[in-house]
C-alpha cells in the first residue's frame, strides 16, 4: 500500500519537537525509529527461529547445556581464565 503516514497529534507534536531540539528532520527521525524497529523485529524472529531450532535438536538427541554451565562459560569471557565452550551432555 502506498498511503500516506498518518501520526495522531500528540505524536506530531512529539516528533516536531525532536527534531528542533536536535536539529533533524522529522523525515530523518521517522525513518530512524522505522528503521529501528525493524531491526528489533528482525533480530526477535532470527532469536526466534534459534531456539525453536534449539528445541528441535534438543528432542531429537537429548544433548543440552544446564544454566549454570552456560554462565559459567559466559562469566568467563574477557578474563585472564577465559574457559573453552563446555561440551554438551545428555
Amino acid at each position: 500500500m502506498n498511503r500516506p503516514l498518518t501520526l495522531d497529534d500528540t505524536l506530531k507534536a512529539r516528533l516536531a519537537d525532536l527534531a528542533n531540539r536536535t536539529e533533524r528532520t522529522e523525515d530523518q527521525l521517522l525513518q530512524e525509529a522505522v528503521r529501528y524497529y525493524l531491526d528489533r523485529a528482525d533480530g526477535r524472529a532470527g532469536f526466534l527461529a534459534e531456539a525453536e531450532q534449539s528445541w528441535l535438536d534438543y528432542q531429537a538427541d537429548g544433548q543440552h547445556l544446564t544454566g549454570a554451565e552456560a554462565r559459567a562459560w559466559l562469566q568467563s569471557w574477557g578474563t585472564p581464565h577465559e574457559k573453552a565452550p563446555p561440551e554438551c551432555h545428555d
